[in-house]
């Protein structure tokens, strides 16, 4: 017999790559509200270093790092983006949000949203195809 507590789905998990504190902190509240379970990174290297890597569901991404570029990031991860979706989000023009959303399609990641910076939690929710 089937233990239905064993059957309720896991929360999702989700990565948010920033290494502003504040903006960072921003955003996991935003979505600690939504009911997800949240890890941030300040460094690229971090995140591509992480156990958890696997396990997220996606992985809300700035493009400007201190240690690696977004591009350099969404390189990495094309490899074994399996299952796995990119919100990219950036303060830049929205000419290069553009570019970086056309390049993370081309090499093969599920680009959900090119997000410029500031965006609301409306916005957010809806790229991440969460419940507003």
């Amino acid at each position: 017999m089937t233990d239905a507590l064993s059957l309720k789905a896991e929360p999702a998990r989700i990565a948010i790559v920033d290494d502003d504190p504040w903006l960072a902190k921003l955003v996991s509240d935003m979505l600690i509200s939504g009911g997800v379970v949240i890890e941030v990174f300040a460094l690229g290297k971090d995140l591509l270093k992480s156990v958890n890597l696997p396990h997220f569901k996606t992985i809300i991404l700035d493009l400007s790092l201190p240690d690696l570029c977004g591009f350099d990031i969404m390189d990495s991860l094309a490899s074994g983006s399996i299952g796995r979706s990119i919100v990219l989000m950036s303060g830049h023009d929205p000419a290069v949000i553009h570019a970086a959303k056309t390049y993370g399609h081309g090499v093969g990641l599920q680009v959900r949203a090119a997000l410029g910076k500031p965006f609301s939690r409306d916005e957010l929710f809806t790229a991440l195809g969460l419940s507003v």
